[in-house]
């Protein structure tokens, strides 16, 4: 069986014809029943597909789980590292190449790759650094790996990438002189026979491009991006180098429109009136033209990536139109699912509850903000709000293409804390580009519209409180910070004093210089608990406490000099609520224990944070900070998994 498991376990060829990542994504959630990992090809090969889908966290997740049975796998870690880079988590995927490239040489049929791939991570780190030395030192760096890659294996992969990089860091000369050889590689690889390769037009198309052969160069990226399909992760690669060499070639723009890849768009909008309405907003009168105009911005925007919640109303309709269109359909509810069809589906009637699972079951992905109930808490829909605008601005960062977001609306309502006018404004803040179908032109192109109680609409459900209204208050968003100092068990008894002086008293320093101040501190040992009212200034005070640590000389305290600090950090709702031990404000709840399983996790000297911090950073529009993706880890004491992060100051690798 075993055998054949390793010939044919999960027809990995049917599914790269298929080419669909709701697929895939099942096939993933379902992997322990179909044994997924017994083959390292079917590995390879779903994550190599994930990849070329643009679905470069999943790619790493199934690797990452891989390697753990094949631990030595180079092409497993290659691809790995690979997917890390585009993500955006280049100083993860450099970490993982600094480990491999000592155990491979030119005899391995990776390596060509795996230096090129040192050649992109270098590329990148040039590409965000302003100028200086520091980007003149990278650009020469990248430029080396591709070229010593390319006089290795004379491939036009890494030659192409030599050509672009000499191109970019001044020498131009030789640029276009690889380019040439380059060029004629890809038009002898062309007459051979009738290649249905991409990248072999795409590569030829860049040459061109170096050469300043405009035409020639449209056309071969017409055919690469023809061929290529719905492999976006791989049409953003190729539109990635040709952003990079528009500042420095003419008509580059030009290739850009030739390979577009379908919108990222997160929507927001009202839900189908409830019975008790007296003044119509979304009557179940005006939901065909809601659609019809939900469909037409859809069409014209070329919407491919949702990411939306599954009210009855302007949801509900936005996935149905994104399935129809064939679109991948990311869903966010706010909290437990039979909750949210009380509070946010059954008072339309049975039939939205029908469309609502329907809905779902064809998503590419459900997820919850929170696993918990209700419990008439309004805030989770912000929280909701900003996870999944968040998560949208994530994957439009990784495609590199401009998100929008789509709103169903009554413009001038009353602002309500996760509501749709709401975040309107919050993504209006940032800059980003928006659209608004208004539902009073919609009622006024059909005057006459009164309202009235849709078949099977319950005049008597409206929101579902759960357990009523809690005496302690409702819950907060806030950013928990647990730490602790590493290797505090193996203190002498004589090193307590030095511990709590110095130590505690280094953490003391940090909270007394923040220009934001946590909400709550305490400590208890070594460990160090905080809350924090704002996203930015947790991290902010997380690095520098991980810099105060490690960077201070603890001989001169009387401290082994090998003392670190762990932090781990996430971002959700929380009950505040006075302590009787402490008398003070605290905060509780099962969010404040998910970031305390975080820090235990995390590795010394460095910061690791939830996904949902990750993504409210992302939402807030930060430009400090950024995550580098470590995979869906567990977490200690039995708390399950999460996806997780490392912080990092934007231009500092780690």
């Amino acid at each position: 069986m075993g055998d054949e498991i390793r010939r044919n376990p999960l027809q990995p060829d049917q599914f790269a014809a298929s080419g669909n990542a709701e697929y895939l994504i099942k096939v993933w959630e379902d992997r322990e029943k179909l044994d997924l990992y017994k083959c390292e090809d079917t590995c390879i090969e779903f994550s190599r597909k994930s990849i070329a889908l643009g679905q470069v966290a999943l790619a790493f997740d199934i690797l990452r789980e891989g390697m753990v049975r094949f631990p030595r796998h180079v092409e497993m870690q290659y691809l790995a590292a690979l997917a890390l880079a585009k993500s955006g988590s280049s100083g993860h995927a450099a970490r993982i190449l600094r480990g491999l490239l000592p155990h491979v040489d030119s005899s391995n049929p990776h390596y060509v790759d795996i230096m090129s791939l040192a050649g992109r991570i270098a590329k990148d780190r040039w590409s965000k650094l302003p100028d200086g030395a520091s980007r003149t030192d990278a650009g020469i760096e990248a430029r080396n790996w591709y070229q010593r890659a390319y006089e290795i294996s004379r491939d036009y992969f890494p030659g192409i990438n030599a050509a672009t990089l000499n191109v970019l860091t001044g020498n131009v000369k030789e640029g276009r002189h690889i380019a040439i050889e380059v060029r004629n590689k890809c038009l002898a690889a062309q007459t051979v026979s009738e290649n249905t390769d991409y990248w072999l037009y795409a590569t030829l198309g860049e040459a061109c491009l170096l050469l300043g052969e405009r035409e020639m160069a449209v056309e071969q990226y017409a055919k690469a991006a023809g061929l290529a399909g719905n492999n976006y992760g791989d049409i953003a690669t190729m539109r990635r180098q040709a952003r990079l060499l528009a500042n420095e070639i003419e008509n580059a723009d030009e290739i850009l429109r030739v390979l577009e890849i379908p919108r990222v768009v997160v929507f927001s909008g009202h839900m189908i009136d409830m019975p008790d309405r007296t003044e119509p907003r979304f009557p179940s009168q005006i939901e065909d033209a809601v659609q019809c105009a939900i469909a037409d911005v859809l069409e014209q925007v070329n919407a491919g990536f949702g990411y939306c919640s599954a009210a009855c109303g302007g949801d509900i309709i936005f996935i149905e139109e994104m399935l129809r269109r064939g679109a991948e359909v990311n869903v966010l509810l706010p909290f437990r699912q039979e909750d949210f069809i009380r509070t946010s589906v059954g008072f339309a009637g049975e039939k939205w509850v029908e469309r609502f699972r329907h809905a779902l079951t064809q998503a590419a992905s459900i997820n919850h903000a929170v696993d918990e109930s209700y419990l008439g808490d309004d805030i989770l829909f912000e929280y909701t709000s900003r996870l999944m605008q968040g998560m949208a601005l994530l994957r439009a960062e990784q495609l590199e293409i401009e998100p929008l977001l789509v709103a169903v609306m009554e413009p001038g309502v009353e602002q309500k804390a996760g509501g749709t006018m709401a975040n309107v404004q919050q993504w209006r803040q940032h800059g980003y580009e928006h659209i608004v179908i208004n539902l009073n032109e919609i009622r006024e192109s059909k005057k006459g519209i009164r309202q009235t109680t849709a078949a099977g609409m319950s005049a008597n459900s409206g929101p579902f409180f759960g357990h009523g209204e809690l005496v302690w208050g409702k819950r907060q968003i806030k950013t928990m910070l647990f730490a602790d100092m590493v290797g505090f068990s193996k203190l002498e008894e004589h090193d307590a004093p030095s511990f709590f002086v110095h130590f505690l008293g280094e953490i003391a320093k940090v909270i007394d210089a923040s220009p934001d101040r946590p909400a709550f501190w305490n400590t208890w040992g070594d460990g160090l608990y905080l809350v924090f009212d704002d996203v930015l200034a947790a991290c902010s005070f997380a690095l520098r406490l991980r810099d105060a640590v490690v960077e201070k000389d603890w001989e001169k305290s009387g401290l082994p000099k090998d003392i670190n600090i762990r932090i781990g950090m996430h971002t959700g709702p929380v009950f505040p609520a006075l302590d009787p031990i402490i008398n003070r404000q605290n905060f509780f709840g099962s969010h404040v224990n998910r970031a305390a399983r975080i820090e235990p996790i995390t590795a010394p000297g460095s910061v690791f944070v939830s996904e949902q911090t990750a993504s409210m950073l992302t939402a807030v529009n930060n430009k400090d900070f950024a995550c580098d993706y470590l995979g869906k880890l567990a977490l200690a004491k039995g708390f399950g998994s999460s996806r997780i992060y490392r912080l990092r100051r934007f231009h500092q690798a780690e």
